[in-house]
């Protein structure tokens, strides 16, 4: 989720902080709402007002401490989540990060007030826990059925990081709705809204992102702009 569909745009973008909150998810949460049969004051009471800069276990609070500054803060407030040594990886544009000045002009065209749009992003699910001793194992080797270049070119994103040690993990699934100012990676965007889904998993060393694997659907997206038929759902009954 971020650069990619925009060239000599991102230049034009400011840099200056945001510091309002577009909404406050743990603290709000209707009573009636459950989470493993917890009412929200129960099932998120561990990590109340803890995100990146707290302390104790990461957890949904810490998600939406997440989402919320990549929107409120900016490309300058989130890059600071992330850890001196670290991987940022955008799956869906085949795209790793390593440097923090090429992270922070990836995240430009996502804060608020954005020339390129307005771009929500809210945590709907999140999973993790302590890594323990089950950290990264590597197939190094080729399997075979590829060639060493094509193998290569194919594993070696994945390999990236396999050096950082981290502590905690989690998994966390997303909405991304975005109303377009300018065309989206090729495709005719502008003034129209889309709104997908993605999925970004975390490995973490002392609360700062050592390893960032994100994947989102863009296909969907191209069906929302015209640009691709929507599927066949050959599999469900008539």
């Amino acid at each position: 989720m971020h650069l990619g569909f925009l060239n000599s745009e991102v230049d034009e973008i400011s840099n200056a902080k945001k510091t309002s909150s577009r909404r406050n998810f743990i603290k709000t949460a209707g009573a009636m709402i459950s989470v493993a049969g917890l009412a929200p004051s129960a099932a998120f009471a561990g990590n109340k007002k803890q995100g990146f800069n707290g302390s104790g276990r990461m957890g949904m609070s810490t998600g939406e401490d997440w989402i919320d500054t990549f929107y409120t803060g900016g490309a300058e407030a989130i890059v600071h989540y992330y850890a001196d040594d670290f991987v940022f990886e955008d799956i869906t544009l085949f795209q790793t990060i390593q440097d923090k000045d090429e992270l922070y002009r990836a995240f430009l065209p996502f804060g608020k007030g954005s020339p390129a749009g307005e771009h929500q992003f809210d945590v709907l699910r999140y999973d993790g826990g302590m890594a323990g001793d089950r950290t990264a194992q590597l197939r190094m080797e080729n399997p075979g059925g590829y060639s060493d270049a094509d193998w290569h070119h194919w594993s070696k994103d994945t390999f990236l990081g396999a050096d950082h040690s981290y502590d905690e993990w989690c998994v966390m699934q997303w909405i991304w709705r975005g109303k377009h100012n300018v065309d989206f990676l090729g495709l005719p965007a502008i003034g129209k809204t889309t709104t997908t889904r993605g999925i970004t998993f975390h490995c973490y060393q002392n609360r700062k992102i050592v390893r960032e694997s994100t994947f989102w659907n863009y296909r969907d997206v191209a069906i929302q702009l015209g640009a691709a038929p929507a599927p066949n759902k050959f599999w469900l009954k008539k």
